[in-house]
Formats: C-alpha cells, sequence, structure tokens
C-alpha cells in the first residue's frame, strides 16, 4: 500500500505542477505570445467555480464539465480537486513546502533558523471541524451566486483569489521588471528585448487587497496547512459533504496503527487523529502525505463500509470494536459558536441589500456626485438611452463605464464576474484595471475600461479568450468593429477649436471605424473645423477620449451602454461636410516660352 500512495503522490506532483504551470502562463504572458492551442483547450476551464458559473452563463453542460467531473470524482475517491487541479490550493502547497524546507534540510535542519521552523512549522496536530462555518460559507457562495452578487463570491472562491494574487502583485511586478530589463539593454545598444506595451500598473488600493490576501493565506498556511480548504472556501465545503459518500476513503487500520503521530504531522487538512486512530475524510484534500510517512503500513485507500460488507463480506468483529470506539472530535467547539456563521450569513446579506440599493439609486441617478471641476460641467450633459450607470468621480458628468466587447450587458458582467483578473492580464491594450470604487459596492475588484491609459485595441479579443466564467464571451475580431459597447459624447465648449482658436482633429484621425466627422466651424473666410460624433457608427472604444488633449476632462468621452448593441458602418452618404469641388479642365495645356514641355 505504500507504493500505492508513493505513486499517487509522484501523480499528482507532476500533475499539480502542470496545472499550474499552464494557468499563471497567462499572468506571464508579458508579451502576448501564447499560441492559439493554448486558448482553444484554456487550462481555466479544470478550475470547478469558473466551469459551474459558465454552466449557468452559457446554459451548455459541456461548459460545466470540471463541475460535474469533479463532483463525481468526489463521490468515488473524495476531494482530489483540492490538490491535483486547485490552483490556490497549489500554491498552498507550494508555501507550506517553502515553510517545512528549513527542517527538512539536512544543512539547516540542525541550526537555531531550522529548529525554529521545526517547531512552529513543521509539524501539524489534528483539528476538530468546523462543519458550521463550512456550512455557512457554502450557503454564502449560493447566495452570492442566487443574487448575482459574483464579485462576493470572488473573495472566498479559491480560483479568484489565486486570480486577485497574480494580476495585482506578480503581473505588474513581472511587466515593470522586464520594462527595466528591456530600458537597461536598449542603453546598451541591445534590442532582444522590447519594451511592454501601455501601462500595466493597478491601483494601489487593488494592490493592497491583492497583497492583504497573499500575506493572510502564506500565514494561516504556515500555521495552519489547509485550514482555508477546510473552513472559507466553498468548493472544499461542497466536495467535503460529496466525500462523506465517497466509494473509496482514507482510513487508519486500527490492529497495525501504533498512534506514532506520523501522519497526523503529515495531515495537511488537519484530519487524522492518531490518539484516536480515526480520520475526517470530508476534509481529506488527497495529497497521499500520510500513507508515504506511515511506518506501519496502517494508512490505507479501501471501498468505504458499505461496499466492505457488500463485496469482501466484513467481519462481524471488526464492526463491533468500530461501534465500540468513540467516535472522533468532529467539532464541538465550532459547534458551539454558531453566532459567527450566522454573523457571516447576516452581514453577506446586508452586503447584498446595500450593493442592490446601490445600483437602484446609480441607475436613477442619485449616486455619485460626477463632473465637478474646471469646466467639467459646462454645456449640456447628455445622457443617452440605455447609458450605463456607474460614472467616475473623476471624469465629466455624462462619462460612464463601458463593459469589455463580448460581456453583451452589464446585467451578464456584474452577474458572473468573479474578479479573477485573467482578463486583465490579457489585454494588449493594458485598459482593463480592477476596480475599487468604480462598480460601486457590488463590484469590488471587477475590471472596468480605463480610457485614461489607453483604448480597446480593434485587433485585440484577448479577453474573451481568456475569461473563464462566461462574464466576457468571445467574438471574432472582423465582428468586434461593429459590437456597440458605447457612444462618444463630444462637448464643444471644451475642446480646443472653441477654447484656443486652433484646430486639433485628434479624436477623427484616431477613430479606427470613421465615427467621427471634421465639419466646418466659426467663420466661413477662415473656418476651422470642429468634431461631430455619428452615434450610430460609433463603437465606444475610447481612442478619441484618450488621445484627446484637453485637461483636467476631456472634450470628448465614452458614455457606456448598460447593453451592447450592433454599430452601423460608416458610409459616405452619411457625411455632413461635402465640400463643392471645382470642376478640373482636362484640356491639354497650350505650351509657353517658359515651358516648352506641356507634359
Amino acid at each position: 500500500m505504500k507504493k500505492f500512495f508513493k505513486t499517487m503522490k509522484a501523480v499528482r506532483v507532476i500533475t499539480a505542477i502542470a496545472v499550474f504551470c499552464l494557468i499563471s502562463a497567462l499572468f506571464f504572458d508579458l508579451y502576448f505570445g501564447l499560441p492559439k492551442p493554448y486558448f482553444l483547450n484554456n487550462p481555466f476551464k479544470t478550475q470547478f467555480m469558473p466551469s459551474l458559473l459558465k454552466m449557468f452563463a452559457t446554459g451548455s453542460v459541456l461548459a460545466g464539465a470540471a463541475f460535474i467531473t469533479f463532483s463525481v470524482m468526489a463521490l468515488l475517491f473524495g476531494r482530489a480537486y483540492c490538490s491535483f487541479f486547485c490552483v490556490f490550493g497549489i500554491l498552498m502547497d507550494g508555501i507550506r513546502k517553502i515553510f517545512k524546507f528549513p527542517a527538512e534540510n539536512s544543512r539547516l535542519k540542525k541550526t537555531a533558523f531550522g529548529k525554529f521552523f521545526a517547531k512552529r512549522f513543521a509539524r501539524l496536530n489534528f483539528a476538530p471541524a468546523h462543519n458550521v462555518l463550512r456550512a455557512a460559507f457554502l450557503c454564502l457562495a449560493v447566495l452570492a451566486i442566487a443574487a448575482g452578487f459574483t464579485s462576493l463570491l470572488g473573495f472566498i472562491d479559491p480560483y479568484s483569489l489565486y486570480g486577485k494574487i497574480m494580476g495585482g502583485i506578480f503581473r505588474p511586478a513581472a511587466s515593470f521588471a522586464a520594462d527595466a530589463v528591456s530600458n537597461e539593454l536598449y542603453s546598451r545598444g541591445i534590442y532582444a528585448l522590447g519594451p511592454i506595451n501601455g501601462d500595466p500598473s493597478v491601483a494601489l488600493a487593488a494592490f493592497g487587497i491583492a497583497l492583504f490576501i497573499l500575506l493572510a493565506i502564506t500565514a494561516a498556511t504556515a500555521l495552519r496547512g489547509r485550514i482555508y480548504c477546510n473552513t472559507i472556501c466553498p468548493v472544499g465545503a461542497w466536495l467535503g459533504l460529496l466525500a462523506r459518500f465517497s466509494a473509496f476513503k482514507i482510513t487508519l487500520d486500527k490492529p497495525s496503527c501504533i498512534s506514532c503521530g506520523m501522519c497526523e504531522r503529515e495531515c495537511k487538512a488537519q484530519c487524522i487523529d492518531a490518539k484516536a486512530k480515526s480520520s475526517d475524510f470530508s476534509r481529506c484534500v488527497l495529497c497521499f502525505d500520510c500513507g508515504t510517512k506511515c511506518p506501519k503500513n496502517a494508512i490505507k485507500f479501501r471501498p468505504n463500509d458499505t461496499l466492505q460488507k457488500i463485496f469482501f463480506k466484513k467481519d462481524a468483529g471488526s464492526e463491533t470494536a468500530a461501534k465500540n470506539t468513540p467516535p472522533a472530535k468532529t467539532g464541538k467547539a465550532a459547534m458551539k459558536r454558531r453566532a459567527f456563521p450566522a454573523a457571516m450569513l447576516s452581514l453577506a446579506g446586508l452586503f447584498c441589500i446595500a450593493a442592490n440599493k446601490e445600483r437602484k439609486r446609480n441607475r436613477l441617478g442619485l449616486g455619485k456626485k460626477l463632473g465637478k471641476g474646471k469646466g467639467g460641467d459646462c454645456g449640456e450633459v447628455k445622457i443617452l438611452d440605455g447609458a450605463s450607470p456607474y460614472g467616475v468621480s473623476y471624469g465629466r458628468a455624462d462619462k460612464r463605464l463601458t463593459t469589455p466587447p463580448g460581456s453583451i450587458s452589464l446585467k451578464n458582467f456584474s452577474e458572473h464576474c468573479t474578479g479573477c483578473l485573467a482578463c486583465t492580464a490579457e489585454c494588449q491594450g493594458q485598459i482593463l484595471k480592477p476596480s475599487i470604487s468604480e462598480w460601486g459596492l457590488g463590484g469590488i475588484m471587477q475590471p472596468f475600461m480605463d480610457y485614461r491609459v489607453g483604448f480597446c485595441t480593434p485587433t485585440c479579443h484577448n479577453c474573451g479568450k481568456a475569461c473563464p466564467t462566461g462574464a466576457i464571451n468571445l467574438i471574432m475580431l472582423k465582428d468586434k468593429m461593429s459590437v456597440k459597447m458605447g457612444t462618444a459624447i463630444f462637448k464643444k465648449c471644451l475642446c480646443v477649436v472653441e477654447t484656443d482658436g486652433t484646430d486639433c482633429a485628434a479624436c477623427a484621425e484616431h477613430c479606427p471605424v470613421q465615427a467621427i466627422e471634421m465639419i466646418p466651424y466659426g467663420d466661413p473666410k477662415n473656418s476651422k473645423f470642429i468634431p461631430h460624433v455619428h452615434d450610430d457608427v460609433c463603437i465606444g472604444c475610447g481612442a478619441c477620449e484618450y488621445i484627446c488633449p484637453v485637461l483636467p476632462h476631456k472634450a470628448i468621452v465614452v458614455q457606456g451602454l448598460a447593453e451592447h448593441r450592433k454599430a452601423k458602418k460608416f458610409e459616405e452618404s452619411m457625411r455632413l461636410y461635402k465640400p463643392q469641388e471645382k470642376p478640373q479642365d482636362y484640356s491639354a495645356p497650350t505650351t509657353t516660352p517658359d515651358n516648352p514641355f506641356p507634359f
């Protein structure tokens, strides 16, 4: 049996490293060089919660293949997902390995440094189950999905937490490091590494949230192993519930067990009680470490009692012994603290109510006071039908946030985005940024399109390829130019043509769909030209807003739509300014003494 455990542990390690590297590759794809097969066989499809949300978003059972597969596997073998495929669980295993290294290394373990780590972090003890707490967070996840507050779900879902850490810390750090190396090489005349495209930075608050998550999970893992998996994680709670009825389980063979405690010290889930010679398989994450360390081969992976009775005719003596054995502690201490789980559910309910009220206030125009400041409120405030209710405090009053192309609508985007930041990592224009207050209380860390740092390029649809939850669907590049995400709103009173008396036309030159036409303005004898927006043609890509030189408030901004539409293609018949051309004389010119050659 020990050979079986060693083999399964090797399989687990190889699978986990492969999954971790494949998923992390997207966040370190600084130059957007991942091949097409990577996205066709997206490794994010192996993640549990994205698969469930994708199934709800598309209504396709195939989209929920990972959710169905791992649920069935939990009924057969237990929580294999948690150690084999859960990228956040794999990260925790890596953190645990780092903290155990000084205590296990032959050179360090005898030093004071190694002894300190051996005492503080190397060994784990059995801990009672917190079943009420697990059930509370599972109910919280169900409530968040049902109410459409997936941003809240993103703060307890393991995959989304991992995405926040990678997208909020490591991706920007890698981008800045690559840019620094590129600049240094350029200064030395070496052009092997190009500069990073766009602005990879994130808001300080978003970085702080990601850093807090990383530090919290590092401390929890170092001290208590997989404590997150068996208290907060809703995926672990669901799979643990199914694992109670698993066909095959890891158990302790009581006649062989000598209660040495080796398995208990190695158990990351703290679910093995060596003194009582029992284990709580609903918390086991199938790391197989216990079986590889047992000196007496007392750890078994075998069919449950029901199957043994049916197929192996388990003897009555062992049944009697099992009945007479006192049950292991399963969390009576946690059961007495019902107030905390109840408080968590109450807090979640209040959060949902507050976020829902804020959404209604924004839709009624009662939310943030926007557009205050020099030049921000000159002229008429024009709000189009179907405009997004969310604005920004630093923008004009008619500026509205835009959801990415392929998101279909603000409702679809907000109900399925968990803030995993995969789309922000793959955005070629680097304009998708994690939000703090932009989407309100109910959209913290969900990405928004920041046209201050760039615009949505017509040749990129990476956000749709990267999104695993269905919040952003993949659209073909040929169709992207007809997806209307918003409409550009122009204010003449802010334009330099009006304020400075000079021509500009930067917005018209950069519009990829010819939605902005320059028309005569002012004195006909010395006419200047001013922008005119063809609303039906504009797609809301933000190129005009980004390039507009007017500060602090742009003369032209994008007013995002709550629901995407189809834009019209520009035709010459739509042109307003049609200068009359003088008829050209095609007759042969006469020769003159100064010009003997007429051609």
